[in-house]
């Protein structure tokens, strides 16, 4: 009887350490779609997001004498709409070049696909006073753009492409206005994102993304002196907060 009760002691402890050992797993309810910035779907009402990163970016040789990475600071900010839109904003700076960008989304998520279209319109601001500059630049940017993406229960994957239209730009030397430039197709960008859990309800994002175009807002220091388009790769990372 003894050994009967123990073996059927172990047992039944055994079985408890099992199903107790379980049970973390089968109450993990994340779900990706409550956790993105980028995954194209209808956004949570009246509620408010935030990721931070940084941007590395490789200008060609060509476009600068001596190509290098430029990090960029990148906060992006997402805001949830009734009728699935929402409105979006994104905040870059490398200190000499600035933009800040704001647009409205609409978004429709079937099962594991989701899409969603926007128009942002972006301002930029830069400047040189340093090693004897005083060169300053203001441009206004539209950003129509398309977004399609497939999830798992804990990963996403969205492409993205945009049509980069410039609508106006001044840039000035001291005093004197050296460039002023209206309404015309600057080129376009395309980019993959991936976002993966990484630690509870903690998301991080990698992007890879090609930007095909004459202006590139960063690099408006040497605008004037180029007009052909460029292919400058963009390797993003952040993390939604």
């Amino acid at each position: 009887m003894n050994l009967r009760f123990t073996l059927l002691t172990i047992f039944l402890l055994s079985g408890s350490l099992l199903l107790s050992a379980q049970e973390p797993a089968s109450r993990d309810t994340f779900d990706i779609t409550r956790h993105t910035m980028l995954f194209p779907q209808p956004p949570q009402q009246w509620k408010f997001k935030i990721s931070a990163g940084l941007s590395m970016v490789k200008p060609p040789k060509d476009l600068l004498e001596n190509s290098y990475q430029a990090p960029l600071v990148n906060i992006h900010m997402i805001f949830g709409l009734p009728w699935n839109l929402s409105l979006e904003s994104n905040l870059t700076t490398i200190v000499v070049s600035n933009q800040l960008t704001l647009g409205p989304r609409f978004s429709y998520l079937f099962k594991n696909f989701g899409v969603n279209a926007g128009w942002d319109v972006g301002f930029i601001y830069g400047q040189l006073r340093q090693g004897g500059f005083d060169n300053n630049l203001q441009a206004w940017i539209h950003y129509p753009n398309l977004a399609v993406g497939y999830k798992l229960k804990k990963m996403s994957f969205t492409i993205k492409g945009e049509l980069v239209f410039v609508t106006k730009s001044s840039s000035k030397t001291g005093e004197n206005e050296v460039n002023l430039s209206r309404n015309f197709l600057n080129g376009g960008t395309l980019a993959l994102y991936i976002e993966q859990r990484i630690h509870k309800n903690k998301v991080f994002v990698i992007g890879i993304k090609d930007n095909y175009e004459k202006f590139y807002w960063p690099t408006w220091m040497i605008y004037t002196t180029f007009n052909r388009y460029y292919h400058i790769p963009e390797l993003s990372f952040s993390w939604i907060l």
